[in-house]
């Protein structure tokens, strides 16, 4: 297994077949390189469906996006075409609005646009790093409030039963409180965890306050320099720790077709 570096962020794994059976020791080598490099791009992988959830399942139980647990399965289809423009053109990390957000994602390219359509994930650790010492010291111990309703809220009004749907979000995931610094559970290291879904104001702070702490912060998180951006082929697998990256699905392809297939997994709680 030959690892290259990619940046801040970010590896190409090459040398190995995900289809195949994986031994122990190659499958900690990969965990090992994803917790150093936080994303990893395995290349000419042609995963079957079973294969992609039997990878999943080596770094965990599966996660099921339980707002729309109807729909999404533990295997996710993520298609856009000429009918089905894509809209999350934001960076941002999955579900933070849940007390335990996934904690890792396995994206696999199915069909690509000619041109575009790439992804560009940003190393939360490195942002936080940047800042100044002070600018350290004053967001320690800061938490802010993340919201699966204030993600989803323009969805639901959308959809055909989008009250029924909001109603249910507000009785069974209601706002949580995350700190605004969160510590890796596996190598320590601490980045920031806010992002433009689900974090909705920055705890204590007035409204004027928290929004332009909020767009300082994501401006850093944003920083080119903190980030990766390959281009995506057919049989392409990334692998990323959702706890420490921030993602951002490039919109410029349509109206061309995209299709990928996702699985993820549980997380732990942020500290």
């Amino acid at each position: 297994m030959d690892i290259k570096k990619k940046a801040v962020i970010g590896a190409e794994i090459s040398g190995i077949d995900l289809t195949a059976p994986l031994a122990d020791t190659i499958f900690q080598d990969i965990e090992a390189a994803l917790a150093r490099h936080s994303v990893l791009f395995f290349r000419n992988q042609a995963l079957s469906d079973e294969q992609l959830l039997a990878l999943g399942r080596r770094f965990g139980e599966l996660f099921v996006q339980p707002v729309f647990a109807d729909i999404f399965q533990e295997l996710l289809i993520l298609e856009n075409d000429e009918n089905r423009p894509p809209v999350l053109n934001k960076f941002h990390q999955d579900m933070t609005g849940l007390e335990q957000p996934p904690g890792i994602h396995l994206l696999h390219a199915l069909v690509v646009p000619d041109g575009g359509g790439d992804t560009i994930w940003s190393c939360n650790h490195a942002a936080f790093e940047s800042l100044s010492a002070p600018m350290q010291e004053f967001l320690a111990g800061m938490t802010a409030t993340h919201s699966v309703l204030y993600s989803y809220r323009r969805a639901f009004e959308r959809m055909h039963d989008g009250a029924a749907r909001r109603a249910e979000v507000e009785k069974n995931h209601p706002p949580v409180h995350h700190p605004v610094i969160r510590t890796h559970p596996v190598t320590g290291r601490k980045g920031l965890f806010v992002n433009r879904f689900f974090t909705q104001c920055i705890d204590g702070l007035d409204d004027a306050e928290s929004q332009l702490l909020l767009e300082f912060l994501f401006a850093r998180i944003e920083t080119p320099e903190f980030c990766v951006r390959p281009q995506w082929e057919p049989g392409t697998l990334a692998i990323w720790d959702n706890r420490c990256t921030s993602h951002y699905a490039v919109a410029d392809y349509y109206p061309q077709r995209r299709r990928m297939q996702r699985v993820s997994v549980c997380g732990d709680k942020p500290f």
